[in-house]
């Protein structure tokens, strides 16, 4: 049988009948009687365009002819429409083709401004037409504009009656929880926290959602609730977490829901969960504090440490550490800088700041010489004969210093300006100079960390990732370029699927291949890293998040395979308390403890849900469409998005290490860079044998002693 909005056949026996532009919009009795004897509301769709011999509503050379004769079309269908009010089936056959050329903006937005909305609220209280008018509203939602989205969302009070009312009919609370999602969520995503007197702004102030969370996830609990509906709640909750967390935070039912779908079966529902419990807190969370007080922290030293936090580091090397190494280096570092203030040898002064810069992070303390007026008997600060009197300031004094003395000190100069640079917080000033250092030695590890420190999280995320193939290096930079990688790679991840709004796209796949890439880096850094490193507790955030996203079902209730990292996180608590360090309640933070804190009620709540929905596969009778296959000449960033996740081997394809349930990722077919192992589909191919490729020219340059 032809879909509404196509030629249906004629019906045997009936004279065609072929209405005049003079003539009344009635339907004559022949078609009303088939009207009525109809099988279902597509074959009344289809006998309504048979007669009123509209073109095929599913083409968009149909749509095309409904643009050019809008007018005449309308006016007909709005006659009959009125003309035909007792008939409740005819009524809502012409709101079905109207429903069918929403599919199209220009003409959904006339049809609303010619009063489509009201016409489509009335049928729900018919109770034959309750069906279709649900399928009506879904249709124009789906395909909805922002305008429709505002119009809708303002009358989800009527939907909630209707989801209460008819709380057992699958269809009703598939369909009712659908078009909720779609208008909701589509008021979310133009909202703008900097225009607050916007209508999306204020209409979203005024959504009861304690309501509509408890109402939905009711419908979710059906014990035969279908795919459609579960997908849908699902959106509407993630999405809703960064404008209604606190109504999310106060319903446990809701928040459970998006702890335990970290267990689904589907990479989908995982990343969609994660991402909303992130959003949980994305407004209101405090800023990561990376300053340490250093008299704090060295009166912290003084004391004895707990035999819970001396036997860890006594295990790892106490040498190791970083409490040992940031103690030695500020040792080092004063004692260079009396002797300079004795001998006045800056170049001997230069070589030792080097070796601190490269050694820790916080390596140069933001001091001066200082001294007691015997005038006034108050510390002040004095002038010692030396070209500088603030200690960081004798950077780019032995930085000069060094670049008269030839090739063979500009890596030591070019870390000494950087370093000042990044002190002085010009990132920025500090990345440029990495960049040009790196066309003179492109294995030298600390001018990527440089570039890494950038907002850009793909520029930070690649030069972290190279940096890491460096042998030029040292225990700090390279620990330094792995946390950059998780975070770069964590954020990324995190925004492409935000950005994605709940379609399956490059952006998914992309987005997950970088949650992969920073797990990867994140177990390595955990693994390897000292465990008093100040970030180990951002990276253990990651960590436990990526893991339960990535591992989804085979994750147990107790948290088993995370257990470890949650230890260690809670001995980096401990350690920070005994260091007197802020501890700040980052978004990451807030989101681990309450999953931590959750997990066990929500897989018990929800657990049977999030399991049939995995056997399931996904796919319900309502089930959206596959996407088609990602094809590598769609891939343009050089980045590509891929990263660790894939198994890479030199000069091969990449393929992702893990069954994506939406798009069959292992058909897409990547190249991955033979130096530092970003894939991408659009790498450059070695000249000479064909067989390499490389991200760029710098690349290339570095893989050449091992490729010639």
């Amino acid at each position: 049988m032809p879909g509404p909005g196509k030629k249906a056949n004629k019906t045997k026996g009936r004279p065609p009948t072929k209405p005049s532009e003079s003539s009344t919009a009635l339907v004559p009795e022949s078609y009303v009687g088939d009207i009525d004897n109809a099988d279902g509301w597509n074959q009344i769709v289809n006998i309504l365009c048979d007669f009123y011999k509209l073109p095929d509503l599913t083409t968009r050379g149909g749509l095309k002819k409904i643009h050019n004769n809008f007018d005449t079309i309308f006016k007909r269908l709005d006659t009959a429409y009125k003309k035909h009010l007792p008939n409740d089936r005819i009524r809502c056959a012409i709101l079905g083709i109207y429903s069918k050329m929403a599919v199209d903006s220009i003409l959904r937005d006339k049809l609303f401004d010619r009063g489509l909305l009201p016409k489509l609220l009335e049928l729900l209280e018919i109770p034959q037409c309750l069906y279709p008018a649900l399928r009506y509203l879904s249709s124009v939602a789906h395909h909805g504009s922002p305008k429709v989205y505002l119009e809708l969302t303002k009358q989800y009070k009527i939907l909630l009656n209707v989801l209460n009312d008819h709380s057992d009919d699958l269809i009703v609370c598939e369909l009712a929880v659908a078009i909720l999602s779609h208008t909701i969520n589509g008021v979310h995503f133009k909202v703008d926290l900097n225009h607050k007197s916007s209508p999306q702004y204020k209409l979203m102030q005024t959504l009861d959602m304690p309501t509509i969370l408890t109402t939905v996830t009711s419908a979710m609990k059906q014990p035969n609730a279908t795919r459609y509906c579960l997908g849908h709640g699902e959106t509407l909750i993630s999405y809703s977490a960064l404008f209604h967390s606190k109504a999310i935070l106060s319903n446990p039912s809701a928040l459970n829901f998006l702890v335990a779908g970290l267990r689904s079966a589907e990479w989908e529902s995982r990343c969609m969960c994660l991402a909303g419990l992130l959003r949980l807190y994305r407004l209101d969370s405090e800023d990561d504090i990376r300053l340490i007080d250093p008299n704090a922290m060295m009166n912290a030293l003084m004391q004895k440490f707990p035999p819970a936090i001396n036997d860890t580091l006594m295990d790892y090397g106490p040498t190791r550490c970083e409490v040992f190494v940031r103690t030695q280096t500020s040792r080092d570092f004063m004692s260079a800088i009396m002797q300079a203030a004795q001998d006045k040898d800056l170049f001997k002064l230069g070589l030792a700041l080097y070796e601190c810069v490269i050694r820790t992070e916080f390596s140069i303390p933001d001091g001066y010489f200082q001294g007691e007026d015997p005038r006034t008997g108050r510390v002040e600060k004095v002038d010692i004969g030396l070209p500088f009197q603030n200690y960081p300031d004798a950077l780019p004094v032995c930085a000069k210093l060094f670049r008269t003395r030839g090739k063979a000190y500009q890596d030591k100069a070019d870390v000494l300006d950087i370093k000042f640079l990044i002190m002085r917080q010009r990132v920025g000033d500090a990345a440029e100079l990495a960049r040009k250092s790196l066309t003179r030695n492109p294995d030298f590890a600390y001018y990527h960390y440089a570039i890494s420190l950038v907002a850009d999280a793909v520029v930070g995320l690649k030069a972290a990732k190279k940096g890491l193939k460096c042998k030029q290096t040292t225990p700090f930079i390279r620990f330094q370029l792995m946390q950059r990688a998780v975070e770069h790679a964590g954020e990324l991840g995190i925004k492409m699927l935000e950005e994605t709004g709940g379609e399956w796209d490059k952006k998914w796949e992309e987005g997950i291949a970088f949650l992969m890439s920073a797990s990867e880096d994140a177990r390595q850094f955990v693994a390897e890293g000292p465990p008093d490193n100040r970030y180990m507790r951002n990276v253990l955030y990651w960590n436990i998040l990526l893991t339960l996203a990535i591992q989804g079902p085979a994750v147990t209730p107790n948290l088993e395979q995370v257990r470890p990292s949650i230890e260690k996180l809670k001995w980096t608590d401990d350690l920070a308390d005994f260091l007197k360090l802020p501890t700040p309640k980052t978004c990451l933070r807030n989101t681990e403890q309450i999953v931590v804190k959750s997990f066990s009620a929500a897989v018990q709540e929800w657990g049977e849900v999030i399991e049939r929905l995995g056997k399931d596969g996904g796919k319900g009778k309502h089930d959206v469409t596959e996407p088609p296959i990602v094809s590598p000449g769609v891939l343009e960033d050089n980045l590509a998005g891929w990263l660790d996740a894939m198994h890479m081997d030199d000069g091969g394809e990449a393929k992702l290490s893990c069954e994506h349930p939406k798009v069959n990722v292992n058909s897409v077919e990547l190249y991955h860079c033979s130096w530092c192992g970003n894939p991408s589909a659009v790498l450059r191919k070695c000249a000479g044998c064909s067989l390499t490729r490389y991200c760029d020219s710098a690349c290339q340059k570095a893989h050449w002693p091992d490729h010639k």
